[in-house]
């Protein structure tokens, strides 16, 4: 491999929030430059953090970090029957920025990896792209180009969850559906992803009902454990687990 030094770079745009984009550049302003040159995406890319190193393509390996945790997360496509992986994940910048952090620590690095300070555009573009995610969508309409199997399996599990809570209630995102409680709080996310459903709620305080993994505390995520569905058998256990969450948070 060729030895010069580059970043590993965490990109964030705000016209897909629930992505960032994880890379390698020599010159990741130019890198920058290429990127915001199209005019089919409404707001720039901007460098959210960076990790510097010594050898190119280092991003490969983060990649395939990323890849063995979660396959689910990086954003693939088939075109005309060629796999294509991007570089984009379906995950926070405070997740992408932890994962370096994480091999920076490691590596005695820390010196390394730099977070960037947002300037006041960047600012008020992420807040004009929230304004407009915020507009309210149909569930017909975040059906489009699911998959018809985890939708029945989206659409059971709330079922079965509001015969016991008549209250709760859903709010469609543009990734995701929120289920609520009548106050507003939120019990969980329902992810609907390319072959099962990640659903995004609290831990369960009864043990006999832990189906899924906590989330690393270092994701600041409020809603910190995931359970991952495809069929039908955890069905009860997963409302099960609503029902102890409403519990928590009522």
């Amino acid at each position: 491999m060729e030895n010069k030094k580059g970043v590993i770079y965490v990109l964030t745009n705000p016209s897909f929030p629930k992505y960032v984009k994880i890379g390698y550049s020599d010159n990741v302003n130019k890198r920058l430059e290429e990127l915001n040159r199209s005019e089919c995406i409404p707001f720039a890319f901007r460098l959210y953090a960076y990790y510097k190193v010594e050898n190119r393509l280092s991003d490969k390996k983060v990649h395939e970090l990323i890849d063995g945790l979660n396959p689910e997360l990086r954003s693939v496509e088939n075109i005309n029957g060629r796999e294509r992986k991007r570089e984009f994940y379906a995950m926070s910048k405070e997740q992408a920025y932890g994962i370096l952090k994480s091999i920076a620590t490691i590596n005695n690095l820390e010196k390394n990896l730099v977070l960037v300070e947002p300037t006041k555009k960047e600012l008020e573009e992420e807040e004009e792209a929230t304004e407009i995610e915020n507009i309210p969508l149909s569930l017909e309409q975040f059906y489009i180009n699911k998959n018809k199997k985890l939708i029945r399996l989206h659409e059971k599990i709330f079922k079965d969850f509001k015969k016991v809570y008549n209250e709760v209630y859903e709010e469609v995102r543009p990734n995701y559906i929120a289920i609520r409680n009548e106050r507003g709080k939120n019990i969980c996310e329902v992810h609907i992803l390319k072959s099962k459903i990640r659903i995004n709620t609290r831990v369960p305080k009864d043990e006999t009902l832990l189906i899924g993994e906590k989330v690393p505390d270092t994701h600041l995520w409020s809603l910190n454990y995931s359970i991952f569905l495809d069929n039908e058998k955890d069905i009860d256990k997963v409302v099960g687990i609503l029902k102890d969450v409403y519990q928590q948070i009522k």
